[in-house]
């Protein structure tokens, strides 16, 4: 990820997170739970994007392990 991309999200991150606590002090709590649910909603499709790169990726591995040991064994014969 690049640099300024992730300073960019880590102030998004804080900014939510003081709106969280600042609606729950100014007693809207309906905002507060509303910024709660964009952030887990933010982190749960975080989440699948980071398990669907390790599934293409174990794939290609096993792809690649399977060719490998194809040709280990075609000049073994």
């Amino acid at each position: 990820m690049k640099k300024g991309l992730k300073w960019t999200l880590w102030i998004v991150l804080l900014l939510i997170l003081g709106g969280i606590v600042l609606n729950f002090y100014l007693n809207y709590f309906t905002f507060a739970y509303a910024l709660m649910s964009v952030l887990l909603l933010v982190f749960s499709g975080w989440g699948a994007v980071a398990k669907l790169k390790n599934d293409v990726h174990e794939y290609k591995n096993q792809l690649r392990r399977e060719s490998d040991i194809d040709d280990i064994e075609r000049y073994t014969r």
